[in-house]
């Protein structure tokens, strides 16, 4: 009898369980995916559009970095992830990010021969399967229809960042040669033997790319190539090919930064995930990156906290070669306008945080938060009429189910208002 009351009980639980609806559900939506028709691609493909956390709620004036990815979820979903997070903790410009979902990954390279690479087979062995010779059409299909049609929809710099790895890494490394100025930065991954393939048997991609440095030797940009070291051990070759590039390349070292190398403890395609980091410290070195720690300086060095910031954006902007701007509002995070803003208007720096509010709200004007900001400053100063104002403008500002926010500055506005 016991036995039969534990089985009961059990059922019952069970059933319990599994009767229990979320209280709430609704999808979780990461970017878009779009189409475009092609007159170089047959089967035009989709691409999907990866937005920075900041991109609807941030001015007209605020331009981005596109980065492109011809591998979908391969690279696309570590990219979107590490690039996102690196963007929203400050440590490096945020981008918007868009993957091709190539119906072929191996089209889009050029038509190349075993040569020098280390692979089976032959120097003159076509690598048919491997890179079928579409990269002109891919080539076209960036430059004169995709890029266009994202510049007309979206706030786009003129700064791009192309990733790919193994057979998309030939077509990256295809348009230093054959494009230069498609992209200002090739992060390219399980490429380092891609770099003994060739356009002949008898040469490497090596000796395509040196020679076109030589047509433009002041060319500015940013190349990575990686491979696992796994892969390099099996296949020496890699090693050679490495010295060989950064051999090739030296000379124009002054406006055009190289990294080669191999990875340990990750295989073919999982050293993306530590190469994609080491190739962004690269383009956005971490002794220039780390702003937690440089906007706490800046607060300690006088009355010009905004000055200095806005400064060494500038500095950084230089750096990359185009325009970065300071985050506004980071959670939980001191390298943002709105925590330093705070933090100066709680020392009682009441001009310093002003000039750092009234920028968040230049540059976010729909900001309730920042306009609440200076509200607060404001009424601490004393200044009750131009408070009341802001308070008012925040509300009108502030999101329907943000009913918090929404209750607090009612308040304020009713104390205000009693006064």
């Amino acid at each position: 009898m016991q036995f039969v009351w534990y089985i009961l009980f059990f059922i019952a639980t069970f059933c319990t369980q599994a009767s229990v609806t979320p209280i709430t559900e609704a999808p979780l939506i990461v970017g878009k995916t779009l189409s475009i028709s092609s007159k170089y691609i047959k089967d035009a493909p989709n691409f999907d559009v990866y937005l920075p956390s900041d991109y609807h709620t941030t001015s007209e004036k605020r331009t981005y970095p596109l980065v492109v990815t011809l591998d979908g979820w391969l690279v696309s979903e570590v990219t979107n992830g590490i690039l996102s997070h690196l963007g929203d903790t400050a440590s490096m410009p945020q981008a918007i990010i868009v993957s091709v979902h190539s119906h072929n990954r191996f089209a889009w390279g050029p038509e190349l021969y075993v040569s020098n690479s280390g692979w089976q087979g032959e120097k003159s062995d076509r690598l048919e399967g491997f890179s079928q010779g579409r990269s002109q059409d891919m080539i076209n299909y960036l430059q004169q229809e995709l890029f266009p049609f994202l510049k007309s929809q979206y706030r786009i710099n003129d700064f791009r960042i192309f990733i790919g790895a193994s057979p998309t890494a030939a077509f990256g490394l295809h348009t230093l040669n054959a494009a230069p100025n498609l992209f200002n930065a090739h992060f390219l991954f399980a490429a380092t033997d891609v770099l003994g393939l060739g356009y002949t048997p008898d040469t490497t991609m090596i000796d395509a790319i040196a020679k076109s440095f030589e047509k433009t030797p002041d060319r500015t940009g940013f190349l990575y190539v990686a491979s696992a070291k796994q892969e390099a051990e099996r296949n020496p070759v890699r090693y050679t090919l490495a010295k060989q590039l950064r051999e090739a390349l030296a000379p124009y070292s002054k406006t055009f930064k190289l990294k080669v190398e191999h990875i340990d403890d990750y295989g073919h395609y999982p050293m993306i995930v530590p190469g994609l980091l080491n190739a962004i410290g690269l383009v956005f070195p971490r002794k220039d990156w780390d702003i937690g720690a440089k906007f706490i300086e800046f607060t300690n060095n006088g009355d010009q906290t905004l000055t200095d910031i806005l400064a060494h954006y500038q500095m950084l902007s230089k750096q990359v070669g185009f325009d970065v701007y300071p985050n506004l509002n980071l959670n939980n995070n001191a390298a943002c306008i709105r925590a330093i803003a705070q933090r100066l208007r709680g020392q009682g720096r009441y001009g310093e945080a002003d000039a750092l509010f009234n920028y968040w709200i230049s540059h976010s004007p729909r900001s309730a938060s920042a306009v609440a900001g200076l509200a607060v400053s404001k009424e601490l100063q004393g200044e009750a009429s131009e408070a009341l104002t802001l308070y008012r403008q925040a509300l009108t500002l502030s999101e329907p189910e943000n009913t918090k926010r929404k209750e607090w500055l009612t308040g304020k506005i009713e104390s205000l208002t009693k006064k």
